[in-house]
C-alpha cells in the first residue's frame, strides 16, 4: 500500500490538474481575434460579401443602362448621277433619332429606381446573412477549444491516476483486471483528446475562412469566451422587425420594379418614330434642310406578347413577395422560440453543471489519493465530470448562437452587437 508522501504527491498532482487549466494544443501560433474585430475583417476581406457587393454593383450599372437614352445616328450619304460626259451629284448629310413616348421613358427610369432598390436591400440581406455565419462560427471555435481543454484535462488526470495504479499494482494494492481498465481508459482518453483537437483546428480554419484574406489553411481563434447569458428577446419583440427585414424590402422593390416593367410593356402598342434633320446638296450648288420621319406600322407585332410576358413577371413577383412574407413571419417566430428554450435552460441548469462537475472531480480526486475511493469510481466521476461541463458549455454555445440568429432573422433591427 503506497505511504503516506506517496499519497500526498498524489494528492497534489491531481488538484494541479484541477486548480491550473491545460492549454489548447498549439495556441501559441493561433491568431486570436475578438468577435468585434472578426466582424470589422470579415467586412473588408469576406470573399463572399465582395461577391454579394459586385452583384449588386452588376444590377445597379444594368438598371442605369436601361434608362439611357438611345444615341443619335448619323448618315452621310453622296450620289453620282452623271450621264456620258455629264458630270452630276448629290450629297445627303443626317443626323437621325429615336424619339421615346414620354411614357415608356418615365416608367423605365422608375423600373431602374426600384431595380436599384431591390440590388441594395439584397445586398444588405447577405449582408447580415454572412455576418450571422461570422458569429456562428465564432462561437463554434470558442465552444471547440474548451471541448479540447475539458478533454486534456480529463485526460491529463486519467494518465497521472493511470501512472499511480501501476505502483499500486506492483505493490498488489490494485489487481490486474482494474490496471488493464485504466490502461484502456486512457487510450480512450487520449483517442478523443485528439479527435478534439482536430475540430478545434477545422473550427479556427472556417473562422478563418470567412474573415481573413488568407490561403484558407490559416488558423484564427476566439480571444474573448461567451459568458454570461444573451440579452432577453421576446416572440412579440422579433415579430415586430418584420417589416424591417431586408429580404422582405428587395421583394417589394422587385414587385414594384415588375409593375414598371408592365406600364412600359404597355407602351409597345404604340411604335417609336425616328425623326432625321439633316442638309441636301447638290453639285449645281441647290442645297437644303432635309426631315424624314420612320415610324413603324404595327401591322404584325403589335406587343402582346411583350405584355403577357410583363404581367406574368408582375404577377410572380406579387406571389413572391406574399411567400417571402410568410417565411419571414415563420422564421422569426422559429428563431425566437428557439432562443427562448435555449436561454431558459441555461439558465437554469449550466451554472450548476459547472459548479456540480467541478466538485465532482474535485472531491473524487481527493478520495482517490486518500484511497477512500476505488478506480472504477474514480473513472465514473471523470467521465461525469467531462460530460458536465461539455453539456454546460454547449448549452451556452446553443444559446448564443440562437440568439445570433434572431438577430439575423431580425435584420439586425435588435441589436447588431452582444
Amino acid at each position: 500500500m503506497p505511504n503516506a508522501e506517496a499519497r500526498t504527491l498524489l494528492g497534489l498532482v491531481l488538484g494541479s490538474l484541477l486548480l491550473f487549466p491545460v492549454a489548447v494544443h498549439g495556441q501559441g501560433t493561433v491568431r486570436r481575434v475578438s468577435l468585434t474585430e472578426a466582424l470589422e475583417e470579415f467586412a473588408e476581406n469576406s470573399l463572399a460579401l465582395k461577391i454579394a457587393r459586385s452583384e449588386t454593383a452588376q444590377l445597379a450599372g444594368a438598371a442605369r443602362q436601361a434608362r439611357a437614352y438611345t444615341n443619335p445616328a448619323f448618315s452621310f450619304g453622296r450620289d453620282d448621277l452623271g450621264h456620258l460626259d455629264e458630270e452630276y451629284w448629290e450629297q445627303t448629310f443626317l443626323f437621325a433619332q429615336p424619339v421615346e413616348w414620354p411614357g415608356r421613358t418615365a416608367a423605365r427610369a422608375r423600373a431602374a429606381t426600384y431595380a436599384t432598390g431591390a440590388g441594395t436591400a439584397r445586398l444588405l440581406a447577405d449582408s447580415i446573412a454572412l455576418a450571422y455565419e461570422v458569429r456562428e462560427a465564432y462561437v463554434q471555435a470558442w465552444l471547440a477549444e474548451e471541448a479540447e481543454r475539458i478533454a486534456r484535462r480529463t485526460a491529463s488526470v486519467i494518465q497521472t491516476v493511470a501512472e499511480d495504479a501501476e505502483i499500486r499494482l506492483d505493490a498488489g494494492d490494485i489487481s490486474a483486471f482494474e490496471a488493464r481498465r485504466l490502461r484502456l481508459e486512457r487510450v480512450q482518453a487520449d483517442q478523443q483528446v485528439a479527435e478534439a483537437a482536430l475540430q478545434s483546428r477545422d473550427a479556427r480554419r472556417k473562422l478563418a475562412t470567412l474573415i481573413a484574406p488568407g490561403t484558407g489553411t490559416e488558423e484564427v481563434g476566439p480571444s474573448e469566451g461567451m459568458d454570461g447569458v444573451p440579452p432577453m428577446v421576446t416572440r412579440g419583440a422579433a415579430l415586430q422587425a418584420l417589416p424591417r427585414r431586408p429580404d422582405l424590402e428587395a421583394a417589394a422593390r422587385e414587385l414594384d420594379a415588375a409593375r414598371a416593367g408592365e406600364e412600359i410593356a404597355a407602351t409597345y402598342a404604340i411604335p417609336e418614330p425616328t425623326v432625321g434633320l439633316g442638309y441636301r446638296h447638290h453639285l449645281d450648288g441647290l442645297g437644303g434642310a432635309s426631315i424624314a420621319v420612320d415610324l413603324p406600322l404595327p401591322l404584325f407585332d403589335r406587343g402582346s406578347a411583350a405584355r403577357a410576358e410583363a404581367a406574368a413577371q408582375s404577377s410572380a413577383a406579387a406571389y413572391r413577395l406574399d411567400l417571402r412574407r410568410q417565411l419571414a413571419r415563420n422564421d422569426l417566430a422559429s428563431a425566437a422560440d428557439r432562443y427562448a428554450s435555449r436561454r431558459a435552460r441555461l439558465e437554469a441548469v449550466s451554472a450548476s453543471l459547472l459548479a456540480d462537475g467541478e466538485a465532482l472531480l474535485s472531491a473524487a480526486t481527493a478520495a482517490y489519493s486518500e484511497q477512500e475511493m476505488s478506480l472504477l469510481e474514480l473513472l465514473d466521476a471523470a467521465s461525469a465530470f467531462q460530460n458536465a461541463l461539455s453539456s454546460a458549455l454547449s448549452l451556452r454555445s446553443e444559446a448564443w448562437i440562437a440568439y445570433y440568429d434572431v438577430l439575423r432573422a431580425t435584420g439586425g433591427g435588435l441589436e447588431d452587437e452582444r
